[in-house]
């Protein structure tokens, strides 16, 4: 039985330019150096053939033949223990129905959903409408006013804060609503060069 893994949500934009996000992984997970099994949360092949997964309690369990191998397995049949954190957050999160016990968890990760306030809000990425004061946002496809932000030292026209359109981009498999950008060719794409589609 493999689970469904959450996108692995990234801060660092240098990272996971070559690898490819995983969307199914193995059940539970843990290095030889691990002192109990854990739940994958989110999992990555890397460029270099490696797979790392990251677990629900914010490590992550990878590893090569040489080091410390990567185990896996569906059911616990060793004496070893499972990550109390990591096996809580899995079951509310969705991976299985019943949690320990037969009890009833829930657990909802914030970066699953669309943000508050669009990304490309207070940004550049907008492409001005006739008249000056209205803009498209490239974010959401949205119109919005424009106006005057940054004061005297860094000051730059930008469209105002709003929420997101229903055009709102679909996000990266990496970094999610975070960072868009503008690549060389003028496109909306995420800061790790990853283009970004709207609907």
């Amino acid at each position: 039985m493999t689970v469904t893994l959450l996108p692995p949500i990234s801060y660092g934009l240098a990272a996971h330019r070559d690898d490819q996000a995983l969307t199914e992984g193995p059940r539970f997970v843990r290095t030889g150096g691990m002192s109990r099994w854990h739940r994958p949360r989110s999992g990555v092949l890397m460029a270099d053939g490696r797979t790392i997964y990251t677990v629900w309690c914010g490590q992550q369990a990878g590893g090569s033949v040489q080091a410390r191998p990567l185990l896996t397995a569906e059911t616990v049949l060793d004496d070893l223990p499972v990550c109390a954190t990591c096996d809580g957050r899995a079951v509310g999160a969705g991976q299985e129905q019943d949690g320990p016990a037969g009890r009833r968890l829930l657990f909802g990760p914030r970066t699953l959903t669309p943000p508050r306030w669009c990304p490309g809000s207070r940004t550049d990425l907008h492409e001005p409408l006739p008249g000056g004061t209205a803009a498209e946002c490239l974010a959401c496809r949205d119109v919005h006013p424009i106006r005057a932000m940054g004061g005297p030292y860094a000051s730059r026209a930008a469209i105002v804060r709003h929420p997101p359109g229903p055009g709102l981009f679909a996000p990266c498999e990496f970094h999610r609503w975070k960072h868009p950008a503008r690549n060389r060719e003028g496109r909306l794409a995420c800061a790790c060069g990853r283009p970004l589609t709207t609907p």
